[in-house]
């Protein structure tokens, strides 16, 4: 190495010393700083999302207590216009007998008992003045009393249609519950005529347990604070504590969930208050009935709610925590290297320096052989001109003097001299061809690579009809993809599609409706090409040998060729880092398909064109 490489080289390793020295400090500061940052961004965005999770849950929660609530609401009120229409019915039908205070005590049950068809949850149907009150109770008789009972005197007073008023025992079954529902109407003589309903709490109940949430709870509540229904029945420590002595009524207006909703519009909304009836705080959906001043509500807790939250935040904690611990586990091993990369940081300044001393020694000594392998190169291109001039002489000798043996005999020729002749001249012309098979199979593989850009359509379109001049009676349909183009060497291009062409044309010279494809399609490791036909095929059995010279699969006699021309496409392929491959069947056509991975961009760029 001369002294002029030798400072360059002195040159570049003091100044990569001090480069490798100040690195590693950067890198520890780096990679804290990067530790920090994406710790910070991680737990900050953990913490975003959990409680972006949370108000999900939560409204998720609300919209299927709004749907429950609201199916409860049209049916709570089918059931209200049910009652109170099944009521109406008998009042008219009465009012039509005479009137409550003219007909029969007996009659008028017998007309409200006409009307009990209605669901088990109608208790009773009644029709009440202020002197007279007529009931029908289902599985009873008939109850007649000269003045409201007590249960009803507020309805009398009360200015409203529709009156509901608190729970009483229900008339069938002592030990349950039951709530009055009437409306105030008009007879024929325009006396004021209440006619209602006492609606079972429990049959109710039954009915809404199928809507009940899991956890949840369903009830019915008037607008003074009377609890009508809920479902499931609540705990008797909190009935009592909300219960009146005297009736056993439950009233819940001193309750925050009952100042919530009474501030809500017609359509209702939600309430968040702690549960009169249960322990912690619940969500209310709440709906208000029109009309009739009740209020329905579907109601869950909110801790239940929430559970599913609190589990995956607790998971997603467990997971953030663990990956900050293999975080911080990381940054610390990647402190540890770059430690024991300062550390070596002055032995690869000394390893750097020798080997670009080797690496020029090495350079060099390539040099030297590739002039080497130049002139080797042209001693054998030398050498191969000369053979192929000193074979070539001889056989052109052999062709000449058997043609002139030929001209001599004349007349004295028989058939087997004729036949002799013509095998030698034969020979001779199939030595040739071997020689220039040899010949062209040396230069593919020596001869220097162009870059060009090459037309494989224009090509394939001039070797095509080069082949129906060579084949004049030979008709063959030929497809070719257009606007296919490569960078790589024309003439080897050519040579390439030449023989797959040409051997396509020739196997096919005994097939009717001879036909010969060429395309490229996309494929997972690049660009490939094919060319079909459906000519005379062979057994795959002996296809290893395909490619190999003077292999061949037809004897000479069926179709000609020296069996060189496969071996020189094997070699082209190769040299552009591709593989080819071959199916065939006998009778059934040939298809060669190759890839050409160092000249395939050209081809990609127009395929995508297309």
């Amino acid at each position: 190495m001369t002294d002029g490489n030798r400072q360059r080289v002195a040159g570049r390793t003091q100044q990569r010393g001090f480069i490798d020295g100040a690195l590693p400090m950067l890198v520890k500061r780096a990679v804290v700083a990067q530790a920090v940052l994406i710790l910070v961004a991680l737990w900050s965005y953990a913490t975003w999302r959990v409680y972006s999770d949370k108000a999900d849950t939560l409204e998720s929660a609300r919209h299927e207590l709004r749907a429950i609530a609201s199916g409860m609401y049209v049916h709570l009120q089918a059931v209200l216009n049910d009652s109170l229409g099944a009521a109406r019915t008998a009042a008219q039908t009465i009012d039509a007998a005479g009137g409550v205070m003219q007909t029969p005590a007996a009659t008028a049950g017998q007309l409200l008992a006409r009307e009990l068809s209605s669901g088990e949850y109608v208790r009773a149907l009644f029709v009440m003045t202020p002197n007279r009150f007529v009931a029908a109770v289902r599985n009873r008789d008939v109850q007649v009393l000269n003045a409201p009972p007590a249960w009803l005197q507020a309805a009398i007073d009360d200015k409203r249609s529709v009156y509901i008023g608190g729970t009483v025992e229900d008339p069938v079954e002592a030990t349950q519950r039951a709530f009055p529902i009437a409306v105030r109407t008009l007879d024929s003589s325009g006396a004021t005529v209440w006619a209602g309903a006492l609606l079972g709490v429990d049959a109710l109940d039954r009915l809404y347990e199928t809507m009940a949430i899991s956890g949840g709870a369903l009830s019915v509540t008037s607008t003074n604070g009377d609890l009508l229904l809920r479902v499931p029945t609540p705990s008797l420590p909190y009935r009592q504590a909300y219960q009146d002595k005297g009736n056993g009524q439950i009233n819940v207006r001193d309750s925050e969930v009952y100042r919530g909703g009474a501030g809500l519009s017609a359509e209702g909304g939600f309430v968040e208050a702690p549960n009169p009836l249960a322990s912690g705080t619940w969500v209310y959906a709440i709906r208000l009935l029109d009309g009739y001043h009740l209020a329905v509500a579907a109601s869950r807790e909110k801790q239940a709610i929430l559970q599913q939250w609190h589990d995956r935040t607790r998971g997603l904690t467990i997971v953030l925590a663990g990956i900050s611990v293999l975080f911080i586990a990381l940054t610390a091993l990647l402190r540890h290297f770059v430690n024991r990369l300062e550390r070596a940081n002055i032995n690869l300044g000394q390893l750097n320096a020798e080997l670009e001393s080797r690496v020029a020694a090495r350079t060099a000594e390539l040099q030297e052989a590739n002039h080497q392998l130049a002139l080797t190169n042209e001693e054998l291109e030398a050498f191969t001109a000369s053979a192929s001039h000193d074979l070539r002489s001889p056989l052109g000798t052999i062709a000449g003097q058997a043609g002139l043996l030929r001209n001599e005999l004349g007349a004295v020729m028989t058939d087997v001299i004729t036949q002799r002749i013509d095998r030698i001249q034969s020979n001779v012309t199939r030595s040739s061809e071997i020689i220039d098979g040899l010949l062209s199979l040396a230069r593919v593989s020596r001869q220097e690579l162009l870059n060009e850009r090459v037309d494989i359509s224009a090509l394939i379109g001039s070797i095509v009809e080069e082949l129906r001049q060579q084949y004049p009676k030979h008709r063959v349909e030929c497809t070719l993809q257009p606007n296919l183009t490569v960078n790589a060497d024309p003439r080897l291009m050519k040579i390439l599609f030449g023989n797959l062409l040409g051997n396509a044309w020739k196997y096919t010279t005994r097939t009717p409706n001879a036909r010969v494809d060429m395309g490229c399609t996309k494929a997972t490791g690049g660009m490939v090409f094919s060319v079909r036909d459906n000519g005379a095929g062979f057994d795959m059995s002996a296809s290893q040998r395909l490619f190999e010279p003077f292999q061949r699969l037809h004897s000479a006699s069926d179709f000609p060729g020296v069996g060189i021309g496969l071996a020189i496409v094997a070699r082209i392929v190769r040299r552009y880092g591709g593989k080819i491959t071959v199916d065939s069947a006998p009778g059934r056509g040939t298809i060669f398909r190759f890839t050409l991975p160092a000249a395939v961009v050209a081809a990609r760029e127009s395929m995508a064109a297309n």
